[in-house]
């Protein structure tokens, strides 16, 4: 990004942090009409053309139904004001869920048979898609999960628990999936008789669930590090300035009631 175009998003950093920060990083959260989601946005769009070729034109047509019920985690680098890690999560409502709705199509198979083969009985007011996530190259880590990952994900399991949500479900590219498994511990799983296929860009992606009590567990046996930081938010904080989670429950929550307000679609029905 050339200095004179990134100076808006650097304006727009600004805004977003309030004030100089001694911290590194900062992860913030947004609803789909502040300022700053374009800030996730912006990444998405770097990050997906990229990596799968998907152009912001593709994206809008994949992603624009589900904007009013987004919400968006972004993890900024604050000593060069830019935005460099986000997250696209949607809520439930009556336009549904993207993954969900793209099992169909892509998979030929039917959501709900899905979850009962896999022996998974879902509350559908307790599900939250991540549709996207995002981390620039040069944020991403080789032999560890990078700061910016880490950050997002524990800006989504401290918010998702504190707005009552039990359940992730997902599309992930195989080799993101495969990171989780050796460096999270499992944290997603595949569906039984389900396998990966090519999805949007890339070669192989694969419908993904995971269960946050189980996940919990399976972390504070495994790794206590780790424990802390996803599920007590602590042990970023030199580098990683956390989230104003009360900030950012409120947005969720509110985002959620609004949506909901419009009818509820979980489970691939139209």
């Amino acid at each position: 990004m050339g200095a004179e175009a990134a100076e808006p998003v650097r304006r727009l950093v600004r805004r977003v942090m309030g004030g100089p920060s001694a911290v590194p990083f900062g992860l913030y959260l947004f609803g789909p009409d502040d300022p700053g989601a374009d800030l996730a946005r912006r990444v998405e769009e770097e990050v997906f053309l990229e990596t799968f070729g998907n152009t912001p034109e593709l994206l809008a047509k994949e992603y624009g139904q589900y904007e009013p019920s987004s919400i968006f985690l972004c993890v900024v680098d604050h000593l060069r004001e830019l935005p460099v890690g986000a997250m696209r999560i949607v809520v439930p409502s009556a336009a549904g869920f993207k993954t969900f709705d793209d099992i169909g199509p892509v998979w030929h198979d039917d959501v709900e048979a899905m979850f009962e083969r896999t022996g998974v009985a879902l509350v559908p007011g307790r599900i939250w898609d991540v549709a996207t996530m995002a981390v620039a190259s040069e944020y991403r880590g080789k032999a560890v999960i990078g700061l910016a990952t880490l950050g997002l994900y524990q800006g989504l399991v401290q918010t998702a628990r504190r707005c009552g949500i039990e359940y992730f479900v997902c599309i992930l590219d195989m080799p993101i999936f495969r990171m989780m498994q050796s460096k999270l511990h499992l944290t997603f799983a595949g569906f039984a008789g389900v396998g990966p296929l090519p999805y949007l860009g890339s070669p192989a992606s694969l419908p993904v669930w995971c269960y946050l009590p189980d996940v919990k567990g399976r972390f504070a046996a495994a790794d206590m590090n780790l424990h802390h930081i996803v599920f007590e938010g602590t042990g970023l904080e030199a580098v990683v300035e956390p989230l104003d989670l009360e900030a950012a429950v409120a947005v969720a929550r509110g985002r959620a009631e609004l949506a909901a307000a419009t009818g509820i679609r979980t489970l691939g029905h139209p």
